[in-house]
């Protein structure tokens, strides 16, 4: 029995499935991005804008939305949650659940800011763009997360 045949038939199927896929992609008039789009960091923010808007937001904006009672959602591990996180803060549960939690306080037109451990973290901006396919329009990810927050000894609580 000649085991090559159906090695180089495999091969081939995949090969041509690639091929596909790539070419779909590009004669789509909504082409899935081959790289990750960077967010834009915005410096300050007016909180009662009508934008919609998916952006990075500095230590300095994350406070003033904090201070303006904005809620926040941390993107992290309950275990990291419970260590520590931004003083009311939501925890990350089930997606579909915890977009039922957040209808309960405020609408999808309001700022959500979401948060994870550190600047490296990706798991706040990946819950972000879930949020955006959820219909959320006021979305910032504050990219110095935890991390930045407790250094800077700005309200926190542990557990919940």
């Amino acid at each position: 029995m000649n085991i090559r045949i159906p090695i180089v038939q495999a091969i081939l199927l995949v090969v041509i499935s690639l091929l596909i896929g790539l070419g779909s992609n590009i004669i789509s008039s909504k082409p899935i991005p081959w790289f990750a789009e960077e967010l834009a960091v915005v410096d300050m923010v007016e909180i009662n804008s009508d934008e919609p808007i998916l952006a990075a937001i500095s230590l300095k904006q994350a406070k003033v939305f904090f201070d303006e009672e904005v809620l926040f959602v941390d993107a992290r591990d309950e275990g990291y949650y419970q260590a520590g996180h931004i003083k009311g803060a939501m925890k990350n549960i089930f997606l579909y659940e915890l977009i039922f939690k957040i209808e309960e306080k405020q609408n999808k037109d309001t700022p959500l800011v979401v948060y994870c451990g550190d600047p490296g973290c990706g798991d706040s901006e990946q819950l972000a763009y879930d949020f955006k396919d959820m219909g959320f329009t006021k979305l910032y990810v504050f990219k110095g997360g935890w991390l930045e927050w407790s250094k800077a000894g700005y309200p926190s609580e542990v557990g919940k």
